[in-house]
């Protein structure tokens, strides 16, 4: 659940997932720690941790509408209700990168602490904690230098004055003709909004300093809970690194590497040693052209399931738009990658009237026999993969990397 903040909802919401999950999600997360702009604005993402009271009775309502599903149907059992969240959250505009490195661990701990002691008495028994702070609203527009900090002394070269309204009553002696205001472009300016969101999403990650033995040590002064550290793992040796180092940290949430190259991490099931059956550790794993079969099959399963709804054309091209974007990376580091993103970019023009599943047979149709033989276990590491460069820092799921 990302993004909600009225706990009524939120319950309908997490009454839905179980109902749907049917028994097989073991969890619902709600997410207060997105620092986008689009969800911060409506007092969602990590923008809930200045309200840790209103955290809890979402938690304790998303409980309650998860619980009612279970009691009607035997057998299934409630998913738990778990919390991802920063270490707290400052406003971008006056945030200071450098003072805050200077700083130790002790600000930063008391203040995540704070919020799970309150939000735990609403039932939470998991926290995934993204071990630096959320940096709410926009960032000021100064130059940044190479280490990502905000430097307040250099303004952009290329920043223009903005423009300003008249406005009845602001200033009578001077006339609107007088000003040199011109014609304001909105959709120009709602693009530029929509830029500068992403960008601060994107210095979200790179600005505040990481601080992950905060997490270690909240695994430690709450033993009763458990405990998923998340930010800046870039490959699956760092998340074993997190699981095997002897801390009470249980494990790892991995976002844009597991995006970026998901092959680099076919082996995640051997972590879970005996929590998970010996059949399936011990399986040899798929190839990827068989992955990529299988999830053509799923694609036709979800899209008649849909369709069996009466769902409009328009919502059928949403699926479909979304369906194609996941396996894009799968190829990652091997031949015929990038004819294959390039033809899944452009025939996913066509999700209006095309099933995604015909879509991927047709960009798959371009990648070499080989490359659709390999195991998913053999890959390319992500060090020696040919980085692309001069891109836009998009936000669409179909791009070469996602930022």
């Amino acid at each position: 659940c990302k993004g909600g903040n009225d706990s009524a909802n939120l319950g309908m919401a997490a009454a839905i997932g179980a109902a749907y999950g049917e028994g097989e999600y073991s969890e619902i997360n709600l997410n207060c720690g997105c620092p986008s702009n689009a969800v911060g604005g409506r007092a969602g993402g990590c923008a809930l941790m200045k309200e840790p009271e209103l955290v809890a009775r979402c938690v304790e309502s998303m409980n309650v509408g998860a619980q009612s599903v279970s009691s009607t149907r035997d057998g299934v059992s409630a998913p738990g209700i778990t919390v991802k969240h920063r270490l707290g959250v400052r406003d971008a505009m006056t945030y200071d990168a450098t003072t805050d490195r200077a700083k130790d661990d002790e600000e930063a701990f008391g203040e995540v602490s704070d919020f799970i002691k309150t939000v735990a008495q609403a039932g939470v028994k998991k926290f995934h904690v993204h071990a630096r702070l959320g940096l709410l609203g926009e960032f000021p527009e100064y130059d940044d230098d190479d280490d990502g900090n905000i430097d307040r002394g250099a303004r952009s070269k290329n920043k223009r004055p903005k423009q300003s309204l008249w406005v009845p009553g602001a200033n009578d002696n001077v006339l609107p003709k007088a000003q040199s205001i011109g014609k304001i472009d909105h959709k120009r300016e709602q693009e530029r909004a929509r830029r500068r969101a992403r960008k601060a999403t994107i210095k979200n990650r790179e600005v505040p300093p990481l601080r992950n033995k905060v997490v270690n040590r909240l695994a430690d002064e709450f033993q009763q809970y458990e405990f998923v550290s998340n930010g800046q793992i870039g490959n699956f040796d760092e998340v074993k690194a997190i699981v095997e180092e002897g801390n009470r940290v249980i494990g790892a949430m991995v976002g844009r590497a597991a995006i970026n190259h998901p092959c680099s991490f076919s082996a995640a099931d051997t972590l879970w040693d005996g929590k998970c059956s010996s059949s399936i550790i011990s399986r040899a794993l798929p190839t990827r052209g068989q992955v990529l079969d299988e999830y053509i099959r799923y694609c036709d399963e979800e899209e008649n399931r849909l369709a069996s709804y009466g769902a409009s054309p328009q919502v059928m091209e949403k699926l479909r738009r979304r369906l194609v974007a996941c396996p894009f990376h799968l190829f990652t580091g091997e031949d015929g990658s990038d004819k294959f993103q390039r033809h899944l970019k452009k025939l996913r023009e066509k999700s209006r009237t095309v099933r995604a599943s015909s879509i991927l047979a047709g960009a798959a149709s371009f990648v070499p026999a080989q490359s659709l033989a390999k195991h998913v276990d053999d890959f390319v590491p992500w060090e020696d993969i040919g980085q692309y460069h001069g891109g836009l820092k998009r936000g669409s799921a179909c791009q070469r990397i996602v930022y």
